[in-house]
């Protein structure tokens, strides 16, 4: 990256990265596509023939991933497949782009991770506790899990690991569920559709061949996957309490993490026009559903809505993590804020997400702290669903705008996306949105996949003098990412909360490292550790502007 430089140096026997420089924005824009500029020459390609297959709707997943273990943030990008009477000339496939530093390299065919599935969402894990990271394809179809063989290749043993469930799949998370150390793997199912089961539907003027909606269609039950520690996983939802109806479940946004602050993860789903779900986990792997009792069932008219995405942060600074679900044009979507004591209420207008999310279809989100003054901001895309939908719903459209939105460190939201690059006026057909720091330079760059099209990389060149800080853990020895791990950080009087987490969003998987903006903070900066078993670490720095690598302390 022209003017840019990185410097390693070891302090308090802790390896530090530090980036210096970076690139000025395009005329002073906050944020600019940069897709093509380095390398990404990735397609989304749905297949679709003219039937309407449900199954096209959705797609497009993908995220950030250190592939290779050099530290730095390599690409995953989940294609569709040919449906059936389309024509297309060769199958698409998946592709991974290897970060070089200044660009991407697309290094699939060498790391054998070309599937050619039917694919959708995408997360990462190292499942098999051998410090490498792998991931998980979820598909309209069987589920592939790609095996980090260390040199470089992937091996596909989603069926031998007992995880190809051939059952519609949308997003995915890994966590270590029941305390055993090793980390399990939480799937989201969607709805029982199939060539032979694709219902004609119309306009409600019946005049028009559309998308039908889900609940045209029987829903499916989630996959909980416990790991047996062998490298395999044995499905025990039900089991463990994940009691579900298939009518009533239609799964596509997941998020593992503590909900109550309790110590250990918990599970929280958003269904498309059915009851959301909060399952509570008891510390051993048991877990019961408090959607209801903590008020993130529905919205606060009491209505259930279209859940698409979701993500889970401390908006208003109040060291308890709020919730954030994506829902469907008319609906908006719909901020959950957390009172405590597993009680929730909706916020949605009183923090001003309500008008400017009532139009767009919303997908995948992310709170993240874009301008590194110390808040979570908020960027969600945004996409409709029915291709034709301008022929019959006047003022709608199919590809839509993204939305970035400011926080005002209250917890209340201002959309800033005119503001903020002219890329973000684009309308796309979106799905996907992921976040990481790809270029090192501490600031956040957000990727968002799209349907039928390429994807937008969106880097983050915003010039405005805060600092920031970026945590790189290295856990325990079953689980060396440390998925699950909290940390809180004291800067001067404030206290900034994080989790590394696997999955979210919608079907897209960001940087497991964690990031901090300090604001004007040039002092010296404490960092708490809640590591996944527990143990509590505490670690000092007055070096910042870098990304700090904090390893676990087995004394």
């Amino acid at each position: 990256m022209p003017g840019r430089a990185t410097l390693r140096v070891v302090l308090a026997g802790i390896a530090v990265t530090a980036t210096t420089g970076g690139r000025l924005g395009a005329a002073g824009e906050p944020f600019v596509e940069i897709s093509r500029e380095v390398g990404i020459a990735f397609v989304h390609r749905d297949g679709r023939s003219g039937e309407k297959y449900y199954v096209e709707t959705l797609g497009g997943g993908g995220g950030w991933i250190d592939h290779d273990g050099d530290g730095d943030q390599d690409l995953y990008l989940v294609n569709g497949a040919a449906t059936r009477g389309s024509t297309l000339a060769e199958p698409p496939r998946n592709a991974l782009y290897e970060n070089r530093g200044d660009r991407f390299v697309d290094v699939t065919e060498e790391a054998g991770v070309g599937d050619t599935g039917f694919g959708m969402g995408f997360c990462a894990g190292d499942y098999d506790s051998d410090g490498r990271i792998d991931f998980l394809v979820t598909s309209w179809g069987p589920d592939r899990l790609f095996r980090n063989l260390g040199d470089g290749r992937f091996a596909e043993v989603g069926a031998p690991a007992g995880v190809a469930d051939e059952r519609w799949g949308t997003s995915c998370a890994f966590g270590d569920l029941d305390a055993d150390g090793d980390l399990d793997l939480y799937v989201a199912r969607y709805v029982n559709f199939s060539y032979e089961n694709n219902p004609v539907c119309f306009d409600p003027q019946r005049s028009l061949r559309s998308y039908c909606r889900p609940d045209v269609f029987d829903g499916l039950v989630d996959s909980l996957f416990v790991n047996q520690g062998d490298g395999t996983f044995v499905e025990q939802g039900e089991r463990r309490g994940i009691v579900q109806d298939p009518l009533h479940e239609k799964g596509l946004g997941v998020v593992l993490s503590d909900v109550d602050l309790d110590g250990d993860l918990d599970v929280y789903v958003a269904n498309d026009t059915t009851a959301n779900r909060l399952y509570v986990n008891d510390g051993r792997g048991l877990f019961e559903d408090w959607s209801l009792l903590a008020g993130v069932a529905f919205s606060g008219a009491g209505v259930a809505e279209s859940g698409m995405g979701l993500d889970i942060g401390d908006v208003d600074g109040d060291r308890l993590p709020d919730l954030l679900v994506t829902n469907y044009s008319m609906e908006s979507n719909t901020l959950y804020r957390n009172l405590g004591d597993l009680l929730f209420e909706d916020r949605t207008v009183a923090a001003g997400l309500a008008s400017a999310s009532h139009l767009p279809v919303g997908w995948g989100v992310r709170f993240f702290d874009y301008d590194n003054d110390g808040d979570l901001d908020l960027a969600v895309a945004n996409g409709h669903v029915v291709d034709n939908i301008e022929r019959f719903e006047p003022g709608s459209s199919y590809p839509q705008a993204n939305q970035l939105f400011e926080n005002d460190g209250e917890g209340a939201f201002r959309d800033v996306s005119a503001s903020a690059g002219a890329a973000w006026g684009i309308p796309r057909v979106s799905r996907g949105l992921a976040v990481a720091d790809w270029n090192d330079d501490g600031r956040l760059d957000v990727l968002v996949t799209n349907v039928g099209q390429g994807i937008d990389l969106f880097e983050n060149r915003l010039e405005n003098g805060h600092h920031w800080l970026g945590l790189a853990l290295e856990g325990p020895p079953r689980n060396r990412f440390a998925i699950g791990a909290r940390v809180e950080l004291q800067v001067g009087e404030r206290r900034l909360g994080g989790e590394v987490r696997s999955g979210g969003s919608f079907m897209t998987q960001s940087d497991l490292r964690l990031h901090f903006g300090l604001g004007k903070h040039a002092g010296e900066v404490t960092a708490t550790i809640v590591w996944p078993d527990g143990r509590r670490q505490e670690e000092r720095t007055a070096q910042i502007d870098r990304y700090w690598r904090i390893r676990y302390n087995e004394r």
